[in-house]
């Protein structure tokens, strides 16, 4: 059965395709499409045909494809299938397509058209490996994608008309694995929306409740992400209520009514301490909205869960800011152990720390935050459950007060976890630690990897023309990652180059899923199970370091 709202895809390929299988993950992960696979090309009950297998379609398909366009559905057709599908000059028509050709093997920049269906929010350029097909767009055609090839830009991704239906036609994806890539999967997704005639992309307004530390990043973003609007600020104190109309030219109010009665705001950022996520986010889906929450998402999982619970009864969307997922350290540890670079990991440390003085804000304040292992571990205790995603077995922590006892959250605390498949990870936080651990150190079956932290400074000159150096905290710069390889007596060393940071990547996510049903990149499941592990930390630390039995 299909369930409300989402549009049926038949992917004709073979079904024990990885890719293929990739591929039909990440689309069913959002809310827009459901994926049946088969051999055959028989359109009938479905919306949409997705054609990735190089094997062409018999008389009986080709003129099932056409009966299917003709009344209104879609079709796309990859990069992949289109090596056969131009042997036949039937087929070629029936694609929307003019006889092109295929380049040679090579690293290409996609980019999509501005102001088309598909380019809203996507970068101004993907690298992708491929063997482009060139040539192939008609005059008639909607360009889509282009790629800059010898000097000239052609168009690799199109939208021709036929019937009351759509064919995109995608030149690209013909090398085996680029299926798989979050970056090409994207653009399949896009091309699929583009063919059933999903582009309307009406503007979301935004409300931010508390404006905090961090409220001016949200604002900053929230401005800069196209197709959200920021739309009312909500603070109690009238110095940040200010400051925000000063800075951003929104409307504020000290009234939690007038910002969730207000119809403009569809999307409700929840900043307020940890101690308050639960009823700020559970007020707010009451009230219609959809909700980001700050992390960590609670302090205790039964908060999580309820709040869950509220979101899927009230049909809106609750995520949580993890935006630390898109630093290029972490994204590049990640590719790497994507592509199976070290084999298999199994044991990780990771650390944050110095040794300074904690803040004075509630950050520092346990019965505001859910003390020290809430703080930086919301974070790295997401990084280790994406890096391990096995079941968490076995939790122990401990914690140390020995010098800053201004404050009431520890000055170190240390959580150990145990994986049901018997791997280890350890978060160390620390502002009693005179030397510093390097951020990670993550060992697989064939290799290494080790983040190193960068000492940096900034530079500058003072009026006098005197020379200015500021120290960054090491948290404030990428680290420099490192990867290790056993080689013959020795070990080889590589030092890859970090990705730029994606701009504003959660809430481009944000919106592709509200509009377009593209995956949630932090899912509320995900965020429950760090708020569980810290949890179960907190407990080990109360009762003296014992081990906590668990099933995260």
């Amino acid at each position: 059965m299909t369930e409300p709202g989402r549009l049926r895809v038949l992917i004709e390929a073979d079904g024990e395709d990885a890719g293929v299988a990739a591929l039909t993950r990440y689309l069913e992960a959002g809310s827009r499409f459901q994926v049946d696979s088969s051999p055959r090309l028989r359109p009938a009950g479905h919306q949409l045909v997705l054609v990735v297998g190089d094997r062409p379609p018999d008389a009986e398909e080709a003129a099932a494809l056409r009966a299917h366009l003709r009344a209104g559905g879609g079709m796309v057709v990859l990069g992949s299938a289109l090596a056969t599908w131009m042997r036949d000059p039937e087929l070629v028509a029936l694609a929307g397509c003019a006889p092109g050709d295929q380049a040679p093997l090579s690293e290409v920049r996609v980019r999509p058209v501005p102001g088309q269906a598909i380019s809203a929010r996507l970068d101004e350029e993907v690298l992708l490996r491929d063997r482009p097909w060139l040539g192939c767009a008609p005059p008639e055609a909607e360009p889509l994608l282009m790629v800059r090839w010898r000097f000239r830009d052609e168009v690799v991704g199109f939208r021709v008309g036929m019937g009351g239906g759509r064919r995109v036609c995608l030149g690209l994806g013909s090398v085996p694995g680029l299926l798989a890539v979050p970056a090409f999967q994207q653009l399949v997704h896009r091309c699929l929306c583009a063919a059933a005639g999903l582009e309307a992309t009406p503007t979301l307004g935004v409300g931010l409740y508390g404006y905090g530390a961090i409220g001016r990043e949200h604002a900053e973003a929230v401005t800069a992400t196209e197709g959200l609007e920021l739309r009312r600020i909500c603070d109690r104190s009238p110095q940040r209520r200010a400051d925000a109309e000063e800075r951003h030219g929104t409307p504020t109010c000290a009234s939690e009514d007038l910002l969730l009665g207000d119809p403009s705001v569809d999307v409700v950022v929840v900043g307020l301490p940890p101690v308050a996520h639960p009823q700020g986010v559970l007020a707010s889906l009451a009230a219609g909205k959809h909700v980001v929450c700050e992390k960590p998402f609670a302090i205790r999982s039964a908060d999580a869960e309820r709040m869950m619970v509220a979101a899927e009864r009230s049909g809106r969307v609750l995520t949580v800011y993890q935006s630390r997922r898109w630093d290029p350290d972490f994204l590049l540890t990640r590719r790497l152990l994507d592509q199976g670079r070290i084999g298999s990991p199994f044991y990780m440390e990771s650390f944050i720390g110095g040794f300074s003085h904690p803040c004075g804000y509630w950050h520092s304040h346990e019965p505001i935050s859910g003390g020290a292992v809430y703080d930086w571990g919301s974070h790295y205790l997401d990084w280790v459950l994406l890096l391990f995603p096995g079941e968490v077995v076995e939790v122990r922590a401990s914690a140390h007060k020995r010098v800053w006892h201004d404050v009431t959250n520890a000055d170190q605390v240390r959580v150990d976890l145990r994986f049901a498949g018997g791997e280890e990870a350890s978060f160390l936080q620390s502002d009693i630690a005179a030397a510093l651990k390097p951020k990670w150190y993550l060992l697989g079956t064939e290799g290494a990897i080790v983040a190193e932290w960068r000492l940096e400074t900034v530079k500058s000159r003072a009026w006098t023309g005197d020379l200015v150096e500021s120290r960054l905290q090491p948290a404030d710069s990428p680290a420099l990652v490192r990867v290790y390889w056993p080689s013959g007596d020795g070990t080889s060393i590589e030092v890859p180059p970090l990705p730029a940071r994606p701009r504003n990547a959660f809430y481009r996510n944000l919106v592709d899923h509200l509009l377009l049903g593209e995956p949630l990149a932090v899912s509320p499941r995900e965020a429950w199970r760090t708020v569980a592990v810290m949890e179960a930390a907190t407990r080990s630390i109360a009762a003296g370091g014992r081990e906590q039995r668990v099933r995260i």
